[in-house]
């Protein structure tokens, strides 16, 4: 859908269920550079719905809230997703 015809006319629009998989076979700069690669992901994603008037939804499977007892299981990828919403 096109910003200009959703939310430039004040119609909601909700990015839902967007997520990357945590890929924990890797080691090494494997996995540094996918963590950082899927950190940006989540503020690219987050920054450009906010920016374009849509509310970003991230598809947690418990990998980044422990269900169990309600800690941050992936701070990395939090900070991502407030950076992104804040637009910083």
């Amino acid at each position: 859908m096109k910003k200009k015809q959703s939310t430039d006319k004040g119609i909601p629009v909700v990015l839902g269920e967007f997520g990357a998989v945590r890929r924990d076979n890797l080691t090494g700069d494997a996995l540094t550079l996918h963590l950082m690669s899927r950190a940006y992901f989540f503020k690219h994603v987050s920054k450009q719905a906010i920016a374009n008037g849509m509310l970003p939804f991230f598809w947690d499977t418990g990998g980044l809230i422990n269900r169990n007892n309600y800690t941050v299981s992936d701070q990395q990828a939090l900070d991502a997703l407030i950076q992104g919403v804040n637009g910083l």
